[in-house]
């Protein structure tokens, strides 16, 4: 029995679908209202993501357990993908490279040290911080207010004298016994409630000790924990949530590149807002709203429930997964906001997402992502290394010009730009112009004996005829050639989502690719620049149209007067502004011919008006 067979025997009521490949593992499961439906969907061919692809042409089988409600397809999803950890679901593992702060309270005299990872060691863990920058940043800010030992404990048990960082006064120097072990363990007390964000805890514990410094005439003692209480009131206020009463909040955002990305959570707990943790993903083939209700069913599975989880999206099943978080906490509320403080929490979320996934996937990598999916759209051997985009731009047929704009290896090449004052064509005929160019380009390289990995046409299949017509006069019938089109059938049903469409010679259908996919994005790019330079050249042109016009009609300007003139200022626009001296200034004029040439071109301006 194939997957469709598989498919058509599934019940119509909600429950969980498992995708299996040849040796029976499990490659993705997925929850649903409908199980049939939904599995349709993956098999229909409608779903023009590649990932879908890939897991179909992977799958053997399919499974649906049917359940009663959309609770229990949440339950048993999140289940199973503990279980299975299959492929193609997202990988809820906290991110392992950021640096935590680590210090044991066991130990004698501990101190603060920086960790990759966690253990269960008794020790006690903050962060994960966002930078190393950071990070350190931290320790030295706890290490010069709370004067925790910084030397290995071999240094601390053969140390005879106190070290410079006491003569400093950043350090208590426990090592010679300076410092009684409860005073140094209120220190260490200091210090963790300053790192787990709890200043509103320590702050009067603060100001209790400094009042009784003062009353023993302490007053440099006093005045430390003086400044130390402002920095830390300082610090509370530049990181307090405006919605203070709420008790605790976890603010989701997400960062994706097609099937891969970074899902980040700032929580806030007491007001204060802490260090994001961070979820990299890759190979996930759901839309952003299923896959942030996948990470909340796991991540909520073995971590406190909060008062308020803010989200980025509307959840398809909002109501179902916030009857299981209710489970651990009655008053949790899942809330979309679109404006204020708590919108702001979730674009802060999005904003370590992109941070993240920037530092995990460089430019480069990128890039050559990109290509590769341009490479799989086009059908081509490999990645193109030279691609090359046309575009024209007319007003009213008047002064017809094209671009071509070259991309290599992914980056503009813009000395490689060219630009074209159409000679063939009359009147506003885009089939026709791009005909032309597409047909000078390629006489072009066969002559140089270098033609392009790949042409991309701005337009739709009637640019992409023309163009594939000029190629085929040429008998250069192999060379890969797409059109890029924007959706403006789609935008005038109200298709506001709708993405632009990759034509692709043969296929009766264009490929529609994820708004954020990175080669669609780079394609944009590549045709953005050629629609920008089409437009520069055509604005040039006719100014200096208009400008050539009325100097003709000026006695004594001739042909290299008016040469002179173009090159001097450019434009009609910056010659009217001028003035008579600045216009006398110009090679082979002088004072008689400027004031002919200002004379005529401000009656004419008083003309017009």
């Amino acid at each position: 029995m194939d997957l469709a067979d598989q498919a058509a025997a599934l019940p119509q009521g909600a429950g969980v679908y498992l995708f299996r490949d040849r040796d029976g593992a499990v490659l993705y499961v997925g929850k649903a209202i409908n199980l049939r439906a939904r599995v349709a969907q993956y098999l229909s061919g409608h779903d023009e993501r590649f990932m879908v692809r890939y897991l179909v042409a992977a799958a053997r089988s399919v499974e649906g357990l049917a359940v009663r409600n959309e609770k229990e397809a949440l339950l048993l999803e999140n289940s199973l993908i503990k279980e299975h950890q299959p492929r193609y679901n997202v990988k809820l593992r906290d991110d392992k490279d950021f640096l935590r702060l680590r210090i044991d309270p066991r130990a004698r005299f501990p101190r603060l040290t920086t960790a990759r990872r966690t253990a269960d060691d008794g020790a006690r863990y903050f962060g994960p911080y966002p930078s190393a920058t950071q990070a350190r940043g931290t320790l030295a800010f706890v290490q010069r207010h709370f004067k925790l030992r910084t030397c290995s404990d071999a240094v601390l048990d053969s140390r005879r004298r106190p070290c410079l960082l006491y003569q400093l006064q950043r350090c208590t120097a426990p090592c010679v016994g300076l410092v009684t072990p409860e005073a140094y363990a209120e220190q260490v007390d200091d210090a963790a409630l300053s790192l787990a964000g709890r200043n509103r805890e320590l702050i009067p514990r603060l100001e209790a000790r400094m009042v009784e410094h003062a009353d023993h005439e302490r007053f440099e003692a006093a005045a430390r924990l003086r400044d130390l209480v402002t920095t830390l009131r300082k610090s509370t206020e530049r990181q307090a949530v405006a919605d203070l009463a709420a008790a605790s909040s976890d603010a989701w955002g997400l960062h994706r590149e097609a099937d891969r990305g970074v899902v980040a959570m700032l929580p806030a707990r007491e007001g204060m807002v802490q260090s994001p943790r961070t979820f990299p993903f890759e190979g996930e083939i759901v839309d952003d709203a299923a896959l942030l209700s996948s990470v909340l069913n796991a991540w909520y599975g073995d971590h406190e429930v909060p008062a308020q989880v803010l989200l980025p999206v509307e959840l398809p099943d909002a109501h179902a997964l916030a009857d299981i978080l209710r489970e651990q906490n009655r008053r949790v509320r899942l809330l979309v906001p679109r404006r204020g403080d708590k919108a702001a929490g979730t674009e802060l979320a999005a904003s370590a997402a992109r941070a993240r996934f920037a530092s995990l996937h460089s430019e480069a990598d990128r890039v050559g992502r990109a290509l590769a999916t341009v490479a799989e759209v086009c059908g081509l051997d490999g990645p193109p290394w030279r691609i090359e985009c046309f575009d024209n731009s007319n007003l009213l047929g008047q002064e017809p010009v094209a671009s071509q704009v070259v991309f290599i290896d992914g980056r503009p090449s813009r000395k490689d730009y060219r630009r074209y004052h159409v000679k063939s064509v009359v009147g506003a005929d885009d089939y026709a112009t791009m005909r032309e160019i597409i047909g000078r380009r390629m006489r072009r390289a066969a002559e140089e004996g270098e033609f392009p990995d790949l042409v991309v046409v701005d337009g739709g299949r009637g640019q992409l005829g023309a163009a594939i017509d000029a190629l085929r006069e040429l008998g250069l019938d192999d060379q890969p050639i797409i059109g890029l089109a924007k959706p403006r059938t789609e935008h005038a049903r109200g298709e506001r989502d709708a993405v632009d469409k990759i034509i692709v010679p043969g296929r009766p259908e264009p490929i529609i690719l994820r708004h954020d996919d990175p080669g669609l994005r780079l394609l944009q790019h590549l045709r953005d620049q050629a629609h920008e330079t089409a437009i520069g050249f055509h604005r040039k042109t006719r100014s200096k149209a208009r400008m050539r016009s009325q100097l003709d009609d000026i006695p004594g300007i001739g042909k290299a007067r008016r040469l002179a003139l173009l090159r001097h200022f450019g434009s009609l626009t910056a010659l009217r502004a001028a003035e008579v001296g600045e216009i006398a200034a110009v090679e082979g004029l002088g004072p008689k011919v400027a004031e002919r040439i200002f004379a005529a071109l401000h009656r004419r301006d008083g003309e017009s008006r």
